[in-house]
């Protein structure tokens, strides 16, 4: 409708690729990794003998994580979460039983 009769309007065409970022494994793929398969997302992240981890925190947080290998570290604001990345799909599950036990405070 109202873009056909624009004539200050063009488009080219590309290709960006595409990635779910529904998930925890697809926001560890195409985020930037150490030479352990480490990704840390806006925090400082000293990783020991850990491989294959996802950490997100608070800017201002300097994170150590030893011996961890395949996890979900996040946090929010009231809540922090460490999990298996095989088990990211019982996270949904987890919010809901912190629902049930205390309320929506944590989520």
């Amino acid at each position: 409708g109202i873009m056909e009769k624009a004539d200050n309007v063009y488009v080219i065409g590309s290709d960006f690729g595409w990635s779910d970022l529904g998930t925890w494994g697809s926001l560890h793929e195409i985020t930037p990794k150490d030479e352990n398969n480490n990704a840390s997302l806006h925090c400082k992240t000293l990783y020991i003998e850990s491989n294959d981890n996802v950490v997100t925190m608070s800017d201002d947080k300097l994170v150590v994580i030893q011996g961890l290998d395949g996890y979900i570290v996040a946090e929010s604001d009231k809540a922090l979460l460490i999990c298996k990345k095989e088990e990211e799909q019982r996270i949904k599950h987890f919010v809901t039983d912190v629902k049930f036990r205390y309320g929506d405070e944590y989520i």
